[in-house]
């Protein structure tokens, strides 16, 4: 039986009278990233770097400069490349788990389909943007989970690829 500890991935073999079903549970808590820490990278990741897209090229701001609309979409897909390799950044070193890749890429591209929409419609048709903005969103749920459960993979290999190599060198 394997008991979690607070620093999230240590593990003690004490306490074997735990349900298999609670063990599992257990394992699979280590697997996320703890909420406010999630959230922290959320801001850092994603939301800042919108904004500042945002209060630099949105057609929505007056005193923002005005782009044309493939300069507004290459500026998007821009920033979600920069939120993807932000992630990956804060992941490689160990700020957060694979899931953040799920809550970053649902929330870049939902605001990505806000900041897009403005090109054609105003605040005024805010319903028209927000149900781009959630296709966006659906299409994007999909999408992170798929790029999370690939880059936990990719690290489970990386993992055991190394202590592959450590015990070939001390055996």
């Amino acid at each position: 039986m394997k008991v979690i500890d607070n620093k999230n991935k240590v593990e003690n073999s004490e306490n074997s009278h735990i349900s298999p079903v609670v063990q599992h549970e257990l394992d699979f808590q280590a697997t996320r990233t703890v909420f406010w820490k999630s959230v922290l990278f959320l801001i850092i990741e994603g939301v800042a770097p919108f904004l500042v897209l945002f209060l630099l090229s949105s057609p929505d701001l007056k005193f923002a400069h005005h782009y044309e609309v493939g300069v507004g979409i290459g500026f998007g897909l821009a920033y979600i490349i920069g939120v993807f390799f932000l992630t990956l950044l804060g992941f490689i070193v160990k700020g957060h788990q694979a899931d953040q890749f799920i809550y970053t890429t649902i929330l870049a591209w939902t605001l990505y389909g806000l900041y897009l929409t403005g090109y054609w419609w105003t605040w005024d048709d805010i319903l028209y943007r927000c149900l781009v903005a959630f296709g966006f969103l659906l299409v994007s749920a999909f999408f992170g989970t798929f790029l999370s459960v690939w880059i936990r993979n990719i690290s489970g290999v990386i993992n055991l690829k190394k202590i592959a190599k450590n015990n070939k060198q001390e055996g």
